[in-house]
Order: C-alpha cells, then sequence, then structure tokens
C-alpha cells in the first residue's frame, strides 16, 4: 500500500465523521416537518406535492396553455369562429 493510498484513506473517514457530526447536529427536526410548508391554525398543515401530484398538475397547466394557443390562432384565422365568440359574449 502506498503512502498516497493510506492518507487518502484516512481523509476520506475523517470527512465521513465529520458528516456524521454535521448531520447530527443541524437535524433537529424530523424529515416530516420539513415537507410542511405552512401551518394552519385548527392544525392544518400543507404540504410539499408528491412527485406523481406535481406531474399531473403540471400536464394539466400545460395542456391548457396549448389549448389557449391553439384557440387564439383558429380565432384570428377563422372568421366563423370569430363571429361564434363575438355572439358567444354577447349573449
Amino acid at each position: 500500500m502506498s503512502p498516497k493510498a493510506s492518507n487518502s484513506k484516512k481523509t476520506k473517514e475523517k470527512s465521513i465523521k465529520t458528516n456524521k457530526v454535521e448531520g447530527n447536529k443541524f437535524k433537529k427536526s424530523s424529515s416530516q416537518d420539513q415537507d410542511v410548508l405552512v401551518n394552519l391554525p385548527a392544525g392544518l398543515k400543507y404540504k410539499v406535492p408528491g412527485k406523481r401530484q406535481r406531474v399531473i398538475i403540471g400536464s394539466i397547466v400545460i395542456g391548457l396553455n396549448v389549448l389557449l394557443v391553439i384557440s387564439v390562432l383558429v380565432y384570428f384565422y377563422s372568421p366563423s369562429f370569430q363571429d361564434f365568440i363575438y355572439n358567444f359574449g354577447r349573449s
């Protein structure tokens, strides 16, 4: 074993010990407390949404934006749709 390898091993062990000490030092709250964004009265808590919920909401938002862009394009290029929107707004 070379002296460089043993030195790097000692450094690695020391950094692992340091990380463990720092991790315990700053970890005062549980992981569930970190997920809570807002504590409301009467015990209501707003938590960070999960991955599936973020994907679903993001898909809905992007889908509605695409629908809006398509409807604007149709409005400008189709006189019958433009008349429909004009008459629908008047009623």
